[in-house]
C-alpha cells in the first residue's frame, strides 16, 4: 500500500499566496490579454481559412501554429483567471498534469510548427521552381500530423512519468503547474525523468537547430540576391524570424530560471518574463504575420476596410 504521505492529493501555486490585493488587477489584465488573444488569433484563423487564396502550404502551416496558440492559452488562462478570484491558490493532481499536458503540447507543437514553416520558407526561396512539386497538399497534410503527433507522444511519457512519481511537498512556485517543479517535490529516485528529459530537450534541439540553419541560408542567399528578390525573400520570412526568436529568448529564460536556479530580482520581473511564450507570443504573432505577409494585409485591408482598398487600387 502507498504511504499517504507519499499521494499528493492537491498542490498550492505559492505566487498568488503573495499578491493579495492586487489579485483584482492581475485579474482584470490577464482577462484583457486573453480576449485580445483570442480576438486576434481566432480572426487570422478564419481569414486563411474563408480566403481560398491563401489556401497555400505556408498559410496553412500559420494556421496551425495559430490553433496551438488557442490551445496553450485557454487551457493557461482559464485556469489563471479562476485561481486569480480564489482566496487559497490550490489545485488538484488531476487539474494539475492536465494543465502541464496542454501547456507542454502548445510549447512543443510550436517547435515543430515552426521547423515545418523554415523548411517551407527554405524550399521557397532556394528552389522555387520545385516548390509545388517537393511542398505538396499532400506533404503539408503528412508534417502538419507530423508536427502534432509527435509532441504528443513525447509529452504523453512525459507526463506519465511524472504522475508516478511519489511526492513528498505540494508548493509549486510557479502561476502554472510546471513538470520540472513536480519532479522537484519527489521524494524517490528521478532518474528516468532526468534521462528522458535529457533526451527529449535533445530531440526538440535539433528542429531548433534546423530553423537556425535554415533561416542563416535563407538570409546569406537574400544577401546575395538582387534587391528586389532580396526583400521579396526577407519579407516572407521575417514573421518566422520574429516569432522564433521571442519563442527562443522564453525558453532559454525558463530553463535559465528553473533548472539553474538562479536567484531572482524581481519576482514580478521572472514570472512575466518566464511567461512570455503564452503572454507576448501569442498576441504578437497575429499582429506580427497580419502586418507584415503581403498577402495576408491585403486580405484584411480588403475584408475589414473595403473602401481603403478601393483607394488604393485608384492610386
Amino acid at each position: 500500500m502507498m504511504d499517504n504521505s507519499s499521494y499528493i492529493a492537491s498542490f498550492i501555486l505559492v505566487p498568488f499566496k503573495d499578491m493579495g490585493n492586487s489579485k483584482h488587477v492581475y485579474f482584470i489584465a490577464a482577462l484583457i490579454a486573453y480576449l485580445l488573444m483570442l480576438t486576434f488569433n481566432l480572426s487570422l484563423i478564419l481569414l486563411i481559412l474563408f480566403e481560398k487564396s491563401l489556401h497555400e502550404p505556408m498559410y496553412i502551416f500559420l494556421c496551425n501554429l495559430l490553433i496551438c496558440a488557442l490551445v496553450g492559452c485557454t487551457n493557461f488562462y482559464i485556469k489563471l483567471l479562476i485561481d486569480l478570484q480564489t482566496d487559497v491558490p490550490v489545485v488538484s493532481r488531476l487539474v494539475c498534469f492536465t494543465q502541464i499536458f496542454f501547456l507542454y503540447i502548445y510549447f512543443s507543437v510550436e517547435i515543430t510548427i515552426l521547423t515545418v514553416m523554415a523548411y517551407d520558407r527554405f524550399i521557397a526561396i532556394n528552389v522555387p521552381l520545385l516548390y509545388s512539386t517537393i511542398i505538396s497538399y499532400a506533404k503539408a497534410l503528412k508534417l502538419i500530423i507530423l508536427a502534432w503527433i509527435y509532441p504528443i507522444c513525447c509529452v504523453s511519457i512525459l507526463i506519465s512519468l511524472s504522475s508516478s512519481l511519489k511526492l513528498c511537498g505540494n508548493t509549486i512556485n510557479t502561476v502554472y503547474c510546471n513538470n520540472w517543479e513536480i519532479v522537484k517535490l519527489s521524494c524517490t529516485d528521478t532518474s528516468a525523468n532526468n534521462v528522458y528529459g535529457s533526451v527529449a530537450f535533445g530531440m526538440f534541439l535539433l528542429p531548433i537547430l534546423f530553423i537556425l540553419y535554415s533561416y542563416i541560408k535563407i538570409l546569406v542567399l537574400c544577401w546575395n540576391s538582387s534587391r528586389s528578390h532580396k526583400w521579396k525573400a526577407f519579407q516572407t520570412c521575417l514573421p518566422h524570424l520574429v516569432t522564433f526568436t521571442f519563442f527562443l529568448c522564453s525558453i532559454v529564460f525558463e530553463i535559465i530560471e528553473s533548472r539553474l536556479r538562479l536567484k531572482r530580482t524581481s519576482d514580478v520581473v521572472s514570472t512575466i518574463a518566464s511567461l512570455e511564450s503564452v503572454i507576448i507570443s501569442p498576441l504578437l504573432n497575429p499582429l506580427i504575420y497580419g502586418i507584415i505577409l503581403p498577402e495576408i494585409r491585403r486580405r484584411i485591408i480588403h475584408v475589414f476596410f473595403p473602401g481603403k482598398k478601393q483607394t488604393l487600387q485608384h492610386r
